[in-house]
């Protein structure tokens, strides 16, 4: 497995075919849950960029179609600061916000989440958790329906599969892409709100992504018109 620490400072962001090769990888399991559950987490993780934690606290009631739209209603489990009060005492702190995300279920990455939803429902009608963890008996796995996965589970799904297609990829880097694709598709003041949209990031942090990639796209733009004969 490589080192995550050192792969933060080698890329921004996952190409398509990386991740189609990632996805691919993670299919081959010689458990058929997980060759089932796993692509569909990279999927999610790709589609929604949300972070492993929020991805893993998922629970089944959580992610459903309806109207040709695949729902998710994840819990947003960034940081906040705590209201000082005037007597110098903090404000009990508020219940964490949540936020549904609707994709189309004609987007190609939809595909491996519906398997997963129908392949489940093939199991068990109603499980609690989204994410049921899978555990290794002797060789024999068997999924634990009352037990969900922990935002670790997460990130050894995606590195597993990751060093198998011999790439370097780590869950962040989901996020990070999926924050690149909203300045790529748009690099105006309004892209500035799509990617807060999508990832779920304040705007200072939005504009963070909108200057790490726009020059990117400049480049792009600029090399385009060079060959317009």
């Amino acid at each position: 497995m490589t080192n995550v620490d050192e792969d933060r400072k080698t890329r921004d962001i996952l190409d398509d075919s990386e991740f189609n090769l990632i996805l691919t990888k993670a299919k081959k399991n010689e458990c058929e849950f997980l060759g089932y559950r796993n692509p569909a987490i990279l999927c999610m993780l790709r589609i929604t960029g949300k972070r492993r934690e929020e991805i893993a606290a998922l629970e089944n009631k959580d992610v459903w179609v309806s109207r040709g739209l695949l729902q998710m209603n994840f819990i947003l489990l960034k940081k906040h600061h705590r209201k000082k009060l005037p007597d110098g005492t903090y404000a009990p702190p508020l219940p964490p916000p949540e936020i549904v995300k609707r994709v189309s279920i004609k987007d190609p990455l939809t595909h491996d989440i519906l398997e997963y939803i129908y392949y489940v429902k093939e199991l068990r009608e109603n499980p609690l958790y989204f994410w049921p963890s899978v555990r290794n008996v002797f060789g024999n796995y068997v999924v634990e329906f009352d037990k969900g996965i922990t935002g670790r589970t997460v990130y050894d799904v995606v590195r597993d599969s990751a060093d198998k297609a011999e790439i370097v990829a780590w869950p962040h880097l989901f996020r990070e892409t999926a924050g690149a694709e909203e300045v790529i598709k748009d690099s105006s003041l309004y892209g500035v709100y799509k990617v807060a949209n999508r990832i779920n990031v304040t705007e200072r942090i939005a504009w963070n992504y909108m200057q790490r990639h726009a020059l990117n796209v400049i480049k792009r733009d600029y090399q385009n018109e060079d060959q317009i004969p």
